[in-house]
C-alpha cells in the first residue's frame, strides 16, 4: 500500500485565510466599481453644468433686450437693483444646504439610507421653518418700508411697482428655499447632472413666462414672478421626481426629524456661512475701497479687466464642484487611494491650466480691452499682473477647498477665511493709498497667499494621514 503524501504545512490554507482572501477580492471589486462610478458621474455633472450655463447665457441674451424695451430704463434698473439686493437672501439658509450635502454624501458612503432619510427630513423642515419666519417678518415690515425711496426711483410706474416687485421676488425665493433639499440630496448622491437639467428647464420656462407677461402687458411684479417662478417650478419638479419616484424612502417626514441631525446641520452650516461671509467681505469690497480712496471713476478701470480674469476661476469651479460629494462619499467608504489620486490629479491640472491661462490672458488683455471698451480703459501692466496672480491663486486654492469641503474640514477654512478677509480689507486700503488702483488686487493676492494657500498646503498632508487612520482633526 502506497502511503498518501503528507500535506506541506507551508502550503496549508485555513478557512480564515480563504475568508480573508474572499473579503479582499470583494472589497477590491466594490472599490473598482465605485471608482468608475465616481468619475462617470463627475463627467456627467460637469457636462450638464456646462449645458445649463449655456442655456442660462442664451436665455439671458434674449430676455434682457425684451425687458429693457418693455419696462423702460428706470423700471429695468429697479428690477436689476432688486435682484442684486435679494442676492443677500442667499445667506438665509444659514449654510444648512451645504451641511446637508456633506451629510448625504457620508450616508451614501456608509451605505446607510436611514441616516440619509433622517438628514433629508431634518434639513427640509429646518429650511421650511426659516422660510416661514422670514416670510412672517417680511409681511410685518412690508407696509412700513418706503420701497420707492429704498431703490431711489421717482417715476410714477416705478414708484408704484417697487414694493410689489420686491414682494414677488421674496415670495419666489421663500417657496424655492425648502425645495433646495432635493438639489442637495441629488448632489450628495453624485447626481448633480439631474439638477443641472432641471435648472436649464427652469430657465427656458422663465423665458416663456416672461414672453407671456410682456405679451399680455403685465406689470413689473408679474414679470418678476415669471422670472423667479422658473427656478421655483424646476425645484418643485425636481423634488417631486426625487422623492416621489427615484428615492421615495428619503421623502421628508416630520417623524424622522432628529435633534442630533439638526444640531450637526446647523453647526456645519454655521461654518459654511462664516466662509461665505468672509469671502464676500474679501472680494466684494474692492470697488467700495476704490470708490472711497480714489473716487468712483477708478472703479470702472478695475471692474472691466476683473471680469476677464474672473472667467477662468469660474469655469474651473464649475468643473471641480462635482468632486465635493465624491470626496465625501469616498472618505466615508475609506477609499483613500481614490481620494489621494484624484486630489493630486485635480490640483496638478488646475495649477497647469490656471498658470498658462492667466499668463496668456495677461498678455492678451490690453488688446481685448482696447477693442472691447476703448483705449482709455486699458489697464496698467502692474494691474494685469496682479489680476493674473489673483486668478491663478483663486483657482488653485479652490481645488484644495473642494477637497476640504468633501473631507469635512470646514473649521480650518472658516478660521483662514476670516483672517484673510480681515487682513485683505486693511491691506487693500493701505496699498491703494500707496500705489493706486493695483493696490486693491495686491492686497487680495498677499492676504490670500498667507492665510489661504499656505495654511491649506501645510495642513493637507497631516489631514490625509489622519483620514487614513479613520480620524479627523480640525485646526482650532
Amino acid at each position: 500500500m502506497i502511503p498518501s503524501p503528507r500535506p506541506n504545512p507551508a502550503k496549508r490554507t485555513t478557512s480564515d485565510e480563504l475568508l480573508e482572501a474572499a473579503n479582499q477580492a470583494e472589497d477590491f471589486a466594490s472599490s473598482s466599481k465605485h471608482y468608475h462610478q465616481r468619475y462617470r458621474r463627475i463627467k456627467l455633472t460637469a457636462a450638464a453644468s456646462g449645458l445649463s450655463r449655456l442655456v442660462s447665457f442664451l436665455t439671458g441674451i434674449v430676455s434682457v433686450p425684451l425687458m429693457v424695451k418693455y419696462l423702460g430704463t428706470e423700471q429695468y434698473a429697479l428690477w436689476a437693483t432688486i435682484g442684486s439686493t435679494m442676492a443677500f437672501l442667499g445667506f438665509a439658509d444659514m449654510g444648512i444646504s451645504n451641511g446637508l450635502l456633506n451629510a448625504i454624501s457620508e450616508s451614501d458612503g456608509a451605505e446607510d439610507p436611514e441616516k440619509a432619510a433622517t438628514y433629508s427630513s431634518t434639513g427640509f423642515f429646518l429650511l421650511l421653518a426659516m422660510s416661514v419666519v422670514i416670510g412672517a417678518v417680511f409681511a410685518v415690515v412690508y407696509p412700513y418700508v418706503p420701497w420707492a425711496r429704498v431703490f431711489n426711483v421717482s417715476t410714477g410706474a416705478a414708484t408704484k411697482e417697487a414694493g410689489p416687485a420686491t414682494a414677488a421676488l421674496v415670495a419666489c425665493f421663500l417657496i424655492y428655499l425648502p425645495l433646495t433639499v432635493a438639489q442637495r440630496v441629488q448632489l450628495g448622491y453624485q447626481r448633480g447632472y439631474l439638477n443641472q437639467c432641471w435648472e436649464a428647464a427652469g430657465n427656458v420656462f422663465a423665458l416663456g413666462a416672461l414672453v407671456c407677461a410682456i405679451r399680455w402687458d403685465m406689470g413689473l411684479a408679474v414679470v418678476v414672478m415669471a422670472l423667479g417662478g422658473g427656478p421655483a417650478l424646476s425645484g418643485f419638479l425636481n423634488a417631486l421626481t426625487l422623492f416621489g419616484v427615484q428615492r421615495p424612502k428619503l421623502r421628508p417626514k416630520f417623524s424622522k426629524v432628529s435633534y442630533p441631525a439638526g444640531k450637526r446641520l446647523i453647526t456645519l452650516g454655521f461654518f459654511f456661512v462664516i466662509i461665505q461671509l468672509a469671502t464676500a467681505a474679501a472680494y466684494q469690497t474692492d470697488n467700495l475701497i476704490l470708490a472711497q480712496v480714489l473716487g468712483a471713476s477708478a472703479v470702472t478701470g478695475y471692474a472691466i479687466p476683473l471680469k476677464l480674469f474672473g472667467f477662468m476661476p469660474g469655469i474651473i469651479s464649475l468643473l471641480l464642484t462635482p468632486l465635493w460629494p465624491a470626496y465625501s462619499e469616498a472618505v466615508a467608504r475609506g477609499d483613500l487611494v481614490w481620494v489621494r489620486k484624484t486630489l493630486r490629479y485635480s490640483v496638478a491640472s488646475v495649477v497647469a491650466v490656471s498658470l498658462v491661462s492667466s499668463l496668456a490672458l495677461a498678455l492678451a488683455a490690453p488688446t481685448i480691452i482696447r477693442i472691447w471698451v476703448g483705449e482709455p480703459l486699458v489697464p496698467s501692466v502692474g494691474l494685469l499682473l496682479g489680476m493674473a496672480l489673483w486668478s491663478a491663486l483663486g483657482s488653485i486654492s479652490g481645488a484644495l477647498g473642494i477637497f476640504l469641503n468633501g473631507a469635512g474640514f470646514i473649521r480650518i477654512q472658516a478660521i483662514c477665511s476670516v483672517l484673510m478677509a480681515t487682513v485683505n480689507v486693511a491691506l487693500s486700503v493701505f496699498l491703494t493709498r500707496r500705489i493706486g488702483v493695483p493696490g486693491v488686487i495686491y492686497g487680495t493676492v498677499i492676504s490670500h497667499t498667507i492665510f489661504i494657500l499656505i495654511p491649506y498646503c501645510y495642513f493637507l498632508p497631516g489631514q490625509l494621514a489622519l483620514l487614513g487612520k479613520g480620524k479627523r482633526y480640525e485646526f482650532g
